[in-house]
């Protein structure tokens, strides 16, 4: 029988994701590190749809918490056909002034987490012939990120390794799909200790249900690239058009030394540049570039 493993599931998109394989009749396979919270979001689902959902705690900032994973559904005789690489987090300060052990932390989880059950499930379902990966990145992927270093170099990593794995899977029956959101609802600017005004309060943020669905229906598509929001779709855009420099400062908003209605202004232009690109080039919204075999949505 065939599983669906979701990290960071107790909450958030990730949970929102587990509902969504679970209304497909998808069996899943939950981690996060809070058991209470997976036991009850395993009742909720079971309840509801009638599914099998198999809770696993651990704590993926550790080192050897992958393998353990992999061990584990490996020695129950778990199929997974669907991988969602979701658990993440972000620390808001200047990197020279940070907790190392922190920021290690968030590396470890952003990135080297994210990169061995890649590795591990991904070989998993090219022997198997078929499977979905889906990774979680940002639009912090695409433009530094000062007062957010590692974060945002975290999610370029995970946008770069995403495209290049794709890739070398395609004719094998495996996908990997990396969606970009924007700024999402799910206690992730509270998480993260944010203050002041940056490019994640600029704009109203999605519901975690609204980028799950997005995240779901582009990852059954087999998409490479999927940007959710206008605003990221114009980012992604901005990011070809316009000087890295433009990034950095549409993001260095901790202090800002000019009225909000200043800034909220420079951004809009910058964002309207890239936009009327868009708009320019295709009948749609929808941001197409073909790099080879890839496509960019």
């Amino acid at each position: 029988m065939a599983y669906a493993l979701i990290t960071g599931a107790s909450s958030g998109i990730g949970r929102e994701m587990a509902a969504l394989f679970a209304a497909d009749r998808h069996d899943l396979i939950i981690t996060a590190r809070s058991q209470g919270k997976l036991d009850d979001v395993k009742r909720t689902l079971e309840h509801r749809y009638g599914v099998h959902v198999e809770t696993v705690a651990l704590d993926l900032s550790e080192s050897d918490a992958p393998q353990q994973l992999h061990d584990y559904t490996v020695s129950q005789g778990f199929e997974v056909d669907h991988l969602v690489n979701n658990a993440g987090f972000a620390d808001w300060t200047g990197f020279l002034d940070a907790d190392w052990h922190r920021q290690h932390e968030m590396m470890q989880l952003n990135m080297a987490a994210l990169a061995e059950l890649t590795y591990r499930y991904g070989r998993d379902m090219r022997e198997q012939g078929h499977g979905r990966i889906l990774n979680i990145s940002s639009v912090a992927s695409m433009m530094a990120g000062p007062y957010m270093a590692i974060y945002f170099a975290s999610k370029a990593f995970v946008r770069s390794l995403s495209e290049a794995v794709s890739y070398e899977l395609r004719d094998t029956g495996v996908s990997v799909t990396c969606v970009c959101p924007g700024p999402t609802s799910t206690g992730f600017a509270k998480a993260a200790n944010m203050r002041g005004m940056n490019f994640f309060t600029l704009t109203k943020p999605a519901t975690a249900y609204q980028l799950a669905t997005y995240a779901y229906r582009k990852m059954k598509q087999g998409r490479t690239l999927a940007y959710h929001g206008y605003l990221t779709k114009a980012g992604a855009a901005a990011e070809r058009l316009l000087p890295r420099a433009t990034g950095r400062r549409n993001h260095e908003w901790r202090q800002p030394t000019q009225p909000a209605s200043r800034i909220i202004q420079e951004a809009t232009q910058r964002v309207s540049l890239a936009a009327d690109h868009i708009c320019r080039n295709t009948k749609s919204r929808t941001l197409f570039i073909k790099r080879e075999a890839l496509f960019i949505c």
